[in-house]
């Protein structure tokens, strides 16, 4: 870098109101999982549907229209990911919260979908499309939040021990 680009760079950077004070913040660290392609699809497509449900206006006639029928496919497609996920996981014989999780995940997805197919008014909507939103983001964290020490104990008690 020349003297000359620094200065310039130094002076955006100032004039930007920023200080040398405030502190940098470092990325999350990611999971080495989210990492392999198959898990980084799952997030990204789950960082899709989650800005799209954010996105929707909590409205009863969202529910007719040919953009809820797709996003309840790919919700659905998301479901069946996760059980993916969960069965690769499984036969890997590795990471049992994950592998807990992604199965509950998996499950929660169509009944989300359903509280939102079954909304009577616009505020049973925008009630069930929150949950959804809280959903997606947990379908995001739990594969880019590195694993802990923990067992999967709670999974052999939620879902038996062929889980």
């Amino acid at each position: 870098m020349t003297y000359a680009s620094l200065a310039v760079a130094l002076s955006l950077f100032l004039a930007s109101g920023a200080s040398a004070a405030e502190p940098v913040v470092a990325p999350e660290p990611r999971s080495a999982i989210s990492q392999e392609s198959f898990f980084a699809g799952l997030v990204s497509e789950a960082e899709r549907l989650k800005r799209e449900t954010d996105g929707f206006t909590p409205a009863l006639s969202l529910l007719s229209k040919h953009r809820f029928k797709t996003y309840a496919k790919d919700i659905r497609a998301l479901s069946a990911g996760d059980l993916q996920g969960h069965m690769t996981l499984k036969a890997r014989g590795t990471d049992s919260d994950l592998k807990c999780i992604l199965t509950g995940v998996s499950r929660d997805l169509p009944i989300k979908l359903s509280a939102i197919e079954a909304a009577k008014s616009d505020a049973d909507l925008k009630t069930a499309l929150t949950n959804m939103s809280e959903l997606l983001s947990d379908n995001i964290d739990v594969i880019v939040t590195p694993a802990t020490t923990e067992s999967g104990l709670d999974c052999t008690i939620e879902f038996g021990p062929d889980a």
